[in-house]
């Protein structure tokens, strides 16, 4: 109601420590606060760009699976096959493909990070190691076409370490951020998209 109002933390029933900006109900005794419940605010589920193109917000990990991952997949080993047996302009479709899903996963995998009250910007914990290792990679490949054997072999061991470190990342992403239920109630990224 706009007044300031003392209060007790025996009489706040939340699940988490309140935070200012939190909207809440209560009973009013004078100037002090009694029976305190926060009021979640709903989640709405995301449409179509909202979910696939915008970085804000947040998911639940049935959302990530069944709406993001399986299709993308699907779709992805389609066009896979296609490529295997079809010309240059079906290695094109895929290839088109996957830069249209390169921001997609991106976007996504932010939402999921913001389901479990993270920053989004730890996303780069696992692009900032792929960056290089595709580059060494790619440096060690151009060696070894060049005849380069000792440039090829040190670029070769360093692209291994690199896609290590990309597969431990990629392990600790899965579990976190794949298995792992987000935030019970709401967070600073949003509602709950879990129902309770």
């Amino acid at each position: 109601d706009g007044k300031r109002y003392d209060f007790a933390t025996a009489d706040w029933h939340g699940n988490r420590p309140p935070r200012h900006g939190d909207l809440v109900d209560f009973v009013t005794d004078g100037q002090r606060a009694g029976q305190i419940y926060p009021q979640e605010p709903e989640y709405a589920p995301p449409g179509f760009g909202q979910f696939y193109f915008s970085p804000r917000g947040r998911i639940s990990r049935s959302q990530y699976w069944l709406r993001f991952f399986l299709p993308v997949f699907a779709i992805g080993a389609v066009l896979a096959i296609i490529a295997e047996v079809g010309g240059e302009a079906a290695k094109a479709l895929q290839t088109i493909w996957q830069l249209v899903v390169l921001w997609t996963s991106i976007a996504i995998l932010i939402k999921r990070i913001h389901d479990r009250d993270k920053s989004g910007a730890l996303v780069w914990a696992l692009y900032g190691p792929m960056i290089p290792a595709i580059i060494v990679t790619v440096a060690a490949v151009i060696a070894v076409a060049a005849g380069s054997s000792e440039a090829a072999w040190g670029l070769g061991i360093g692209a291994a370490v690199l896609w290590v470190i990309v597969a431990g990342v990629a392990i600790w992403f899965f579990i976190e951020f794949g298995c792992m239920r987000g935030t019970i109630g709401a967070n600073r990224y949003g509602p709950d998209p879990t129902p309770s």
